[in-house]
């Protein structure tokens, strides 16, 4: 069965790849959620979610505790609404800290997924930054042309 096991929530200097996507300058302060997920006790993913401080100031996204409506309906609660994402893979090797905490075997490759939303106006309300244990998943991408007769443009 899942389980996570929370690493850091507060406000931290953003790391400069990140601020890119939220569109701010690196070492500005943002919200962040960190955790380490488990599968059947096993660590499996390590998940960050960065929140730029427009939309998480003073609201229960700086909150240690658990958000058990999720934080997407948070931050659709505090009024901002999700237009569109982008999510991005890449594969690399891990850091000697991430494969600590994922417990990973000498070799063993990691995954990153960002994933991206923005709002109406084009503004970024959050980036995950999801890190997968490289044995331990596997990635599946299913759509429906949008017509449903495959024709496409």
């Amino acid at each position: 069965a899942p389980s996570r096991r929370m690493l850091t929530i507060g406000r931290v200097p953003v790391p400069a790849d990140i601020a890119s996507w939220l569109q701010i300058p690196a070492g500005q302060d943002v919200v962040i959620r960190s955790r380490l997920q488990l599968l059947d006790g096993a660590p499996a993913v390590i998940s960050a979610s960065y929140y730029p401080l427009w939309v998480a100031d003073g609201s229960r996204l700086e909150s240690p505790g658990a958000l058990p409506e999720g934080p997407d309906n948070l931050i659709e609660q505090l009024g901002h609404v999700f237009a569109r994402g982008v999510e991005l893979l890449r594969a690399r090797m891990p850091s000697p800290e991430e494969a600590r905490l994922l417990e990973l075997d000498p070799g063993v490759p990691v995954v990153r997924m960002l994933h991206i939303d923005y709002d109406p106006d084009g503004r970024t309300l959050q980036v995950a930054d999801d890190l997968y244990a490289g044995d331990r998943h596997e990635f599946a991408f299913e759509w429906a042309e949008q017509d449903g007769t495959g024709s496409g443009g």
